[in-house]
């Protein structure tokens, strides 16, 4: 037992660190040094800890109703990722018993994108606010530099916030809770894949049972050609076909329904995954475009109501 704790608590302070010092890929110009390490770590540890408060929040929403329910669970395992500009890959709790039915399943399932969704909106509006806008001279070489891509909400809501902003001359100093909100709604938006045992495919099993198995395959090919958009994409696909799986695991009572209240709820999370996906989560700054449809439907909007950019 004590075993099992240390990895909990060993995986939890691994991901911290992964996540203070992440920066390092976003910015691969900067002199690895001791100072800039301290540097760092001073600027960056209220993303981590804001980021590792949403996923434990998503974890503990799986994990309380599944104690309700009298379903075994572990405590969260978090997934430290040293490569990449977000160091974690989230976190995970393993369901030790088979769940008894698709109402329970709907519950489990959906606690916990609710929860992070929640707490994610809040960083990143918050975030966004104490957020500096700076202009980016015409020469500026983009080159050798990450840039994090923006969801609808995210788009729109900076907009809203700090705008109006010409992205292809501008570029946004994200303060750390607006970058730990942004990590949080696109784990989110991963979790919502209505594939295999996500917390999407967990979803839309309760909400249309056994008959979904006769188009979840379609959707999926759908997703592949999407995927093509971004290697992140194409990677996740990978990730599902080989590991999480298409299809969700048949739940014993697979019959009995969930009530109107759930399934509304189910389609409105669902609807919420468009808001939030992020269609390239991240971009080279050799791709940068000078404009994008979002940037494009925003001038639009803005030259309608009287707004220049």
């Amino acid at each position: 037992m004590e075993s099992k704790k240390t990895i909990h608590i060993l995986l939890f302070i691994l991901t911290f660190f992964t996540l203070t010092f992440s920066d390092i890929f976003l910015n691969p110009q900067v002199p690895q040094t001791l100072e800039n390490y301290k540097l760092m770590f001073l600027s960056n540890w209220p993303y981590s800890a804001s980021l590792l408060l949403i996923l434990f929040a998503h974890e503990m929403g799986h994990y309380l109703p599944a104690r309700f329910y009298g379903v075994k669970a572990t405590w969260p395992f978090f997934i430290p990722l040293p490569i990449g500009p977000i160091g974690t890959m989230g976190a995970v709790i393993q369901i030790k018993q088979q769940i008894p039915d698709k109402k329970v399943l709907f519950d489990i399932g959906i606690g916990g994108p609710t929860a992070s969704l929640v707490l994610s909106m809040v960083a990143w509006l918050v975030g966004i606010s104490l957020s500096n806008v700076i202009e980016i001279p015409p020469d500026f070489d983009r080159s050798g530099f990450l840039f994090f891509g923006d969801s609808l909400f995210t788009y729109f809501t900076t907009q809203w916030i700090l705008g109006p902003i010409d992205l292809s001359s501008m570029d946004i100093q994200a303060h750390p809770l607006a970058k730990a909100g942004w990590v949080g709604l696109l784990i989110t938006a991963v979790n919502l894949l209505p594939f295999g045992q996500l917390d999407g495919g967990h979803v839309i099993y309760s909400m249309f049972g056994e008959g979904y198995r006769k188009w979840i395959h379609r959707l999926f090919v759908l997703f592949l050609i999407f995927s093509l958009i971004h290697f992140t994409w194409l990677l996740w696909g990978f990730i599902i076909y080989f590991v999480v799986k298409v299809e969700h695991p048949f739940i014993r009572d697979s019959v009995s329904g969930i009530g109107k209240i759930r399934f509304y709820f189910g389609v409105t999370m669902l609807v919420t995954f468009l808001i939030i996906f992020v269609p390239k989560p991240i971009i080279l700054g050799s791709e940068f475009n000078d404009s994008s449809l979002l940037n494009d439907i925003f001038r639009l909007m803005t030259h309608y109501i009287g707004l220049e950019l």
